[in-house]
């Protein structure tokens, strides 16, 4: 009876363990914090592509970032407008099209992108997207090697990120099953063992 006892007692415990050890792992997104907010915005390869196309298709770089931009406002190529303070559009497409029309404007190239948000949600995609540009329309050279290099550069980076997540998420999954199971192969294996030898 006192070997049942114990068997029924283990099950317990491993039930529970089982249960504690999953409830207590907090599972994060790969996309690490603010990943709804990201997955919300277009991706700055994904930019960075369709500027590419439009590119090839003989678009000038403010027209392909009037459109682009359009596209990623949702509004067709309209875009939200910003008021002169700068008070308004915050998202990546406005920012483009404000760009865009800087530069139809006859802005040189560091004033037109002044025009940005430079404390904006999306300043860093717009200062990659800048970058990859640059040489392009100080020089005269094609810009679509440079947005190839940045696109590779883009996924390396992303890809190390996310094996890195992966690899902190595998700690926090394996070390409290560890500290779970544990107790639980002590009270399976250990405990009856010596128990049954005890009486036995």
């Amino acid at each position: 009876m006192t070997a049942e006892l114990w068997a029924f007692a283990a099950s317990v415990v491993v039930t529970v363990t089982a249960y504690v050890c999953v409830a207590s792992v907090r599972w994060s997104p790969l996309v690490g914090e603010g990943g709804n907010e990201r997955r919300s915005r277009p991706a700055t390869a994904l930019v960075l592509e369709m500027i590419a196309v439009a590119v090839r298709q003989g678009a000038s770089i403010p027209r392909a970032l009037d459109v682009i931009g359009g596209v990623c406002a949702g509004g067709g190529g309209g875009g939200r407008e910003r008021d002169d303070d700068g008070s308004d559009a915050h998202d990546l497409g406005s920012e483009m099209i404000l760009v865009a029309r800087a530069l139809n404007r006859g802005a040189d190239w560091d004033n037109a992108w002044g025009v940005a948000d430079p404390d904006g949600p999306d300043a860093a995609a717009l200062a990659v997207i800048r970058s990859a540009l640059e040489p392009s329309w100080k020089h005269g050279i094609s810009p679509l090697l440079r947005i190839e290099t940045t696109i590779e550069q883009i996924d390396r980076d992303e890809r190390r990120r996310i094996e890195e997540a992966a690899a902190k998420m595998s700690v926090r999954v394996l070390v409290p099953m560890g500290l779970c199971f544990l107790p639980a192969f002590i009270l399976i294996g250990v405990v009856p063992s010596i128990v049954s030898f005890a009486t036995g």
